[in-house]
């Protein structure tokens, strides 16, 4: 065997440890960032906390609180006790039976986890005073968020921590995202007003109401924010001119799109479905579910007007 032969021979035995090692390297960096990804959806890895865990107050005992938490109005929207009522003189839509409450009149969270930025903020407070109120104060704030609440008509709800002997030291507790740390960090929220309380814990009303054309919130997943909205046509409040609508906006994104809509327009309906976009955020599930849900709110609607 010549000299040449045998440096081919080695060369592409080199070139195939060469292609082996960076096949296992390759490899080896997904199954840690699959195993990452993994850990923080069951809640075992930090969360998303902006200070060390020594420095925030009590964070090991916030974090086992808001570690399990999802935000998620699936669940209480296509709950079969939810149903919906338009008032066409008010300008607005009510869901029925959206918020629980045991005989304590404590909220109850659908699944235990699941609930939207309200009932997240009112569920999670309730359990962190019994932590933190000998030494701190805590106010719920609205707030405006950069990736998927951006205007103050879509205000984001979130916990404000004060440390009492010193109210230069505030903290930002936020469950929708299992987000905590000093309030500096906060610097893609733009806070709106401080409430004393949530009407609905206050009242303990089970009902959402929202005016027409403005969504609710359903879901965030995948940099995409998912809300249900009613709006009217041509700006007038009319019960034989309305749609109902599940509607779909991109992170960052002001506008969004239609992913199913029903419009009810002088005696007609008009559907508009998008399978494909939908399946790329739902599952088959989730989808049938909220489909099959507006479909029969919206029938029940055309019912009453015949």
């Amino acid at each position: 065997m010549n000299s040449d032969t045998v440096q081919n021979k080695e060369s592409v035995l080199l070139r195939k440890i060469i292609a082996l090692r960076v096949l296992l390297f390759l490899s080896l960096a997904g199954i840690i960032i699959l195993g990452v990804y993994i850990l923080k959806e069951k809640g075992v890895m930090k969360l998303n906390f902006g200070q060390s865990s020594a420095v925030l107050p009590h964070a090991e005992e916030i974090e086992r609180i808001i570690s399990p938490l999802r935000y998620s109005g699936i669940q209480m929207f296509t709950d079969k006790d939810a149903y919906l009522t338009l008032s066409f003189d008010e300008g607005k839509w009510i869901l029925h039976n959206a918020h629980r409450f045991d005989e304590k009149g404590e909220l109850i969270l659908n699944g235990g986890r699941y609930g939207t930025c309200g009932e997240l903020a009112a569920y999670t407070a309730d359990r962190i005073r019994p932590i933190l109120e000998k030494d701190y104060r805590i106010d719920f704030l609205t707030a405006s968020q950069s990736g998927y609440f951006l205007t103050p008509r879509a205000s984001h709800i979130v916990l404000r921590i004060t440390n009492m002997a010193k109210n230069r030291e505030v903290y930002i507790l936020d469950p929708s995202f299992r987000r905590y740390g000093h309030f500096d960090e906060f610097d893609d929220y733009l806070f709106l007003k401080e409430i004393p309380r949530l009407d609905f814990m206050e009242s303990k009303s089970s009902d959402v109401d929202q005016k027409f054309n403005m969504a609710v919130p359903l879901l965030i997943r995948k940099d995409y924010l998912l809300g249900f909205v009613v709006e009217h046509s041509n700006g007038e409040h009319d019960r034989k001119n309305f749609t109902m609508a599940l509607v779909l906006n991109r992170k960052y994104n002001y506008s969004g799109r239609y992913l199913f809509a029903l419009r009810y327009f002088d005696g007609d309906t008009q559907i508009f479905e998008n399978d494909k976009l939908a399946l790329e955020i739902l599952s088959r599930e989730e989808w049938d579910s909220l489909k099959d849900k507006v479909t029969g709110m919206f029938e029940k609607e055309i019912g009453s007007l015949r």
